[in-house]
């Protein structure tokens, strides 16, 4: 009976830790997955979109072999664009790039087809192609826009059976996650082709530039829409391996103190994860509502961001100081997104030997007006100006300070949304004056 009793609880404790693997293995799916979506982001060029694929999604999720080849519509061929592992010997280059025809071998068939298939014994296919060397196991998955081919991701494997239902999930997610990029990518190099020969041809390429502008402008609201999916679908599996975690954590008493850690560690990374994502999709819903523009008196919306800061201003005894603020167009929201977020980072990074003191100023200018934040508090080497802008560019660690790294990242998106420009000036000890323009005109962008 005792051993039957000890047998069991054994069962239950390796039951216990096969399930934390295969969570532990999703979450980081998901978090290859959460990165290789900002790293997309923030690529342009068609070369780049399709090599981030290989090196930011594939690689790093453990695949040994994979090629991406992209679709020549005019000649009907598949041209190999990027790959990982041996044909790829270094950087960006691939050895002995192949073209296949659509139909040939198992990628033609897929392109054809549009079906993704998993062949678990190449030898037994007579489809299979040769490229560098002989292997047995094949995954292939069509990029598709809608019913449209784009191209293909294909990947090998030297064991037989080795590709599974959740690979072929993970390379379905990832070429919809990229789809929209490699469009716009490729508008965007239409569009350059179109502007070399501009100056010789403009009365003859004028209509198809007008075209490929609308094309970009489309790709771009497909973009934002992606960043908002994306930011908006992982977090609901990114609370379940959370809860599952903590209901593992509460459950199995005998876990040791390391496995205890391990499970924190986990815990607290998806909940910086979900952190993450929440900017993330902040970050893509500003702008999103373009005819949403009316009068705004900045005095009602300053009072507005004083009240949703008080406990942070009362707490660090915080000076805000302005004088009567003029009335601008512009969608209410974003503006106190703007405002609270420049004075919740003045007062975020204040210096230690004195309160916060924010003085806001403004002027008016020709088209603009021109609007000024400046504190007291800790300052930013000039070094770092650019990255304080850009979307998580952290400029401390999530020790010293904690945050997204969204802050002013959102506070340009903003104020390009509203036709203006931002920069800052700061000294190191000194503070930090922030300057943005938002435009008179009520077409705000």
């Amino acid at each position: 009976m005792e051993h039957s009793k000890h047998l069991s609880k054994t069962e239950e404790i390796e039951r216990l830790r096969t399930a934390y693997h295969l969570l532990s293995e999703r979450e980081q799916n998901l978090r290859v997955l959460h990165d290789f979506a900002l790293n997309l982001l923030q690529q342009q060029s068609l070369k780049d979109v399709v090599w981030a694929i290989v090196k930011h999604a594939i690689a790093k999720l453990g695949f040994i072999d994979c090629v991406i080849y992209l679709l020549d519509e005019e000649q009907q061929l598949l041209v190999q664009a990027a790959a990982h592992g041996p044909k790829n010997p270094h950087e960006l280059d691939i050895a002995n790039p192949i073209t296949i025809p659509l139909g040939q071998g198992i990628v033609g068939t897929v392109a054809m087809t549009k079906v993704p298939e998993v062949i678990p014994d190449t030898s037994l296919d007579n489809r299979y192609i040769l490229d560098d060397d002989f292997r047995y196991s094949e995954i292939t998955v069509p990029i598709l826009d809608g019913d449209r081919l784009i191209g293909i991701i294909d990947s090998e494997h030297p064991e037989k059976d080795f590709f599974n239902a959740q690979h072929l999930e993970l390379l379905q997610t990832i070429a919809a996650m990229a789809v929209t990029k490699i469009l716009h990518a490729k508008a965007v190099q239409r569009l350059h082709q179109h502007q070399k020969g501009l100056e010789v041809q403009i009365e003859e390429k004028t209509k198809s530039l007008k075209e490929n502008i609308v094309q970009l402008q489309k790709s771009n609201q497909d973009l934002e829409g992606f960043a908002y999916a994306a930011s908006h679908d992982l977090a609901e599996p990114l609370r379940t391996i959370s809860s599952f975690l903590q209901l593992i954590q509460r459950k199995e008493k005998n876990l040791s103190s390391e496995s205890r850690e391990f499970m924190d560690f986990a815990i607290s990374g998806a909940h910086r994860m979900r952190k993450l994502l929440d900017g993330l999709l902040i970050y893509a819903r500003v702008g999103q509502k373009k005819t949403d523009v009316r009068q705004l008196d900045l005095n009602q919306i300053m009072k507005a961001v004083l009240s949703n800061l008080s406990k942070l201003i009362t707490e660090k005894q915080a000076d805000i100081q302005y004088n009567s603020l003029p009335i601008i167009s512009g969608h209410d929201s974003s503006i106190i997104q703007l405002f609270q977020n420049l004075i919740a980072n003045a007062i975020k990074f204040h210096h230690h030997d004195r309160p916060p003191v924010i003085k806001i100023d403004w002027q008016m200018q020709d088209e603009h007006f021109l609007f000024s934040f400046c504190d007291n508090g800790i300052g930013i080497e000039d070094i770092f100006f650019e990255k304080a802008f850009k979307l998580f560019g952290r400029l401390h660690t999530i020790q010293e300070y904690k945050g997204s790294g969204l802050g002013l990242a959102l506070c340009k998106r903003v104020v390009e949304n509203h036709g203006g420009a931002i920069w800052l000036d700061s000294q190191l000890g000194v503070g930090t004056s922030v300057y943005f323009t938002l435009s008179k005109s009520t077409n705000s962008q």
